[in-house]
């Protein structure tokens, strides 16, 4: 197989939106399978949420303000990040074993004085988990961010809920399956205790071109059977499916882009937020204006969440079907700075107010002093782009 698949082609009738590709260090890619159809990979309802407790812990900036105010109301504080320290793994010449955790959607809902400490509190919050490890807890100390890169704003001894089994990922249902040679040979000879090929699973246009290049799977197959759809066409049936299971309303988003870059603009502004976030996916970098003085005009007046904001601002330095390359997480306290402006430009915000009151509940500054949209517009201002609201 070539260096790259910049198409895939079948000589069939029905639609190709699928492939499996597996991509070696060097770049050279094998192309496993093309197919019509998939099952299991987009959620039918909102991901499920736990109740964990922070133990002993001692809030700062965002989280104190939020335990300061949840006896009123639950306070969300959007995504967290934890860091579970393991104290006893490690030498000083070695990695210690840190567990690393991402909360999405977190709710504060309760805080009291800590059992152990009364110096300290206990925090109850709502959350989605992602990414933990399946191991044991270990003898630990626990960090709190403020999202993914972001400020510590608190640390405790542990948190309750964290360390349990969570059930698999639902399998993955490849429908209208034309296999290639080397999976032909692995369904004739399977491997011994499964196959476990590491795949990416490739959104692919109306023409075949790749579109979107979704990672994490492995090629462990349950069961193979002719096709519903008929002909030499068969269905596979993969053991484990996607970690990275995708929102209700992310496949409405993939049909849209089968046809193909959109050429219009606010092809996003239909979806809900969670639909807005998979348009993003999709969309290609830019890093801005190559002329300096440029004047880009952004459309705010779908701009009623966060990704609603990311898909119009691409649009506005770009175009459809762009967002901009910057580092976002500085908004969260990344110290990176934010990336290189290839030109300073100039920002026409439209309709600003919708973004100014939609966004007036959401705060990324680890103080919890700055509104979402105060903060994108000094974030701005600080890579050198002269925003005017209108």
């Amino acid at each position: 197989m070539g260096d790259s698949l910049r198409q895939i082609n079948w000589a069939r009738d029905l639609p190709l939106r699928y492939a499996l590709v597996e991509e070696e260090w060097d770049g050279e890619q094998t192309l496993w399978a093309r197919f019509a159809d998939l099952e299991g990979l987009f959620a039918e309802g909102p991901p499920a949420k736990e109740t964990l407790t922070i133990i002993g812990c001692k809030p700062a900036g965002r989280l104190r303000k939020a335990v300061e105010r949840c006896s009123l109301s639950p306070v969300p504080l959007g995504d967290l990040e934890l860091v579970v320290e393991n104290a006893a793994a490690g030498t000083q010449d070695e990695w210690p074993d840190d567990h690393w955790w991402s909360l999405a959607d977190v709710l504060v809902v309760d805080a009291r004085a800590g059992a152990d400490d009364d110096a300290l509190v206990d925090v109850v919050v709502e959350a989605v988990v992602y990414d933990g490890p399946a191991a044991c807890e270990p003898a630990a100390d626990v960090r709190v961010f403020n999202g993914v890169s972001g400020d510590p704003i608190g640390r405790a001894r542990r948190v309750e809920g964290l360390y349990r089994k969570r059930p698999d990922p639902d399998p993955l249902h490849l429908i209208g399956c034309e296999p290639s040679p080397p999976l032909l040979s692995r369904l004739v000879r399977p491997r011994h205790g499964g196959d476990g090929s590491p795949v990416e699973l490739w959104a692919l246009d109306r023409a075949g071109r790749p579109i979107l290049v979704q990672e994490k799977l492995e090629l462990r197959i349950d069961e193979c059977r002719p096709s519903a759809l008929g002909g030499t066409l068969i269905d596979i049936t993969l053991q484990h499916g996607s970690d990275n299971r995708r929102p209700p309303g992310a496949r409405s988003v993939w049909d849209a882009w089968y046809e193909g870059r959109p050429r219009e603009r606010n092809g996003w502004a239909r979806f809900p937020a969670d639909g807005r976030h998979e348009w993003l996916r999709f969309t290609e970098p830019h890093m801005g204006p190559e002329a300096p003085g440029t004047v880009c005009r952004l459309d705010g007046r779908y701009v009623t969440d966060v990704p609603g904001l990311m898909c119009a601002l691409g649009e506005a330095i770009a175009g459809p079907g762009y967002h901009f390359n910057q580092c976002w997480a500085v908004l969260r306290g990344c110290p990176c700075g934010g990336n290189l402006l290839r030109a300073p430009f100039t920002l026409v915000w439209h309709d600003a107010d919708v973004a100014r009151e939609a966004l007036a509940s959401i705060s990324v500054d680890s103080a919890g002093e700055l509104t979402y949209y105060e903060s994108v517009v000094r974030f701005l201002q600080g890579l050198g782009v002269t925003v005017l609201p209108r």
